[in-house]
């Protein structure tokens, strides 16, 4: 589960859920799943490009709500896919936030020389 007070507050929109539904509905396979000769239920929807990755409000809510960005999974693929990324633990989140000051830094502070 994501951890950003932006992620956070968007997945509770009606924008969200409206969205959530209509990816489930046009694909209601596990595309991953499907993909490796299964068949599975979607139920679950995944930002192929973390949310967490933008820098602004902006960002992030391009990444949330772009449908090109989501891919519809069952649960256990939506685990393992996480868990693939190294999207869990207390050392991830550290180097997220690094890397998260390091692109603030560089496009709200850094001036052309």
């Amino acid at each position: 589960m994501a951890k950003d007070k932006d992620y956070k507050r968007m997945i509770h929109t009606m924008r969200w859920i409206k969205l959530r539904a209509g990816v489930l509905s046009a694909e209601p396979l596990c595309r991953r799943c499907n993909n490796n000769g299964f068949i599975s239920a979607a139920c679950e929807v995944h930002h192929i490009i973390p949310v967490e990755e933008g820098v602004t409000v902006a960002d992030k809510e391009r990444l949330m709500f772009n449908a090109s960005n989501l891919m519809p999974l069952c649960h256990r693929c939506h685990v393992e896919i996480h868990v693939e990324m190294g999207r869990s633990g207390k050392q991830l989140n550290i180097k997220r936030a690094e890397k998260k000051r390091e692109e603030f830094r560089k496009k709200f502070l850094d001036t052309p020389g």
